[in-house]
């Protein structure tokens, strides 16, 4: 099961994936994860929730890096994955594997309130600063 919902007012992109989805409808999720992120301005932020995400297969999990390598080319910002304990690693790795791929790393929160407030706060740990560029 897949739920994917856009806050034009926070100009975020919510991606939910539960369970074991298969190819069929990982398909579908990345699709429709694309065309939910047109309504968004340039400089959308995306959480994506894995805590109930099971690995899928390797052709399976294709659309989700034609998916990112698509948000890449919208503008996307930045991106918070929310994993737990019972997350799995593979999951994690390829998640972050795919999107360093194609030009981006994920941070990761522990829930979706935290994902927003990490979101929420300008400042990125390990990012420089325009002002401190210039110094």
């Amino acid at each position: 099961m897949f739920e994917i919902d856009t806050d034009a007012r926070t100009n975020r992109l919510y991606i939910d994936l539960n369970g074991k989805l298969d190819a069929d409808t990982i398909d579908d999720a990345a699709a429709e994860t694309v065309a939910a992120a047109t309504d968004l301005d340039d400089g959308f932020d995306v959480v994506t929730d894995l805590t109930g995400f099971r690995p899928p297969s390797p052709e399976a999990a294709r659309p989700i890096k034609r998916a990112q390598e698509e948000l890449v080319e919208m503008g996307v910002d930045r991106v918070v994955r929310v994993v737990d304990d019972d997350t799995s690693r593979v999951v994690v790795n390829a998640f972050e594997r795919r999107s360093r791929d194609v030009g981006y790393s994920g941070e990761t929160a522990d829930s979706v309130a935290a994902a927003e407030r990490l979101l929420d706060d300008d400042s990125v740990a390990g990012y420089a600063d325009d002002a401190s560029l210039s110094a």
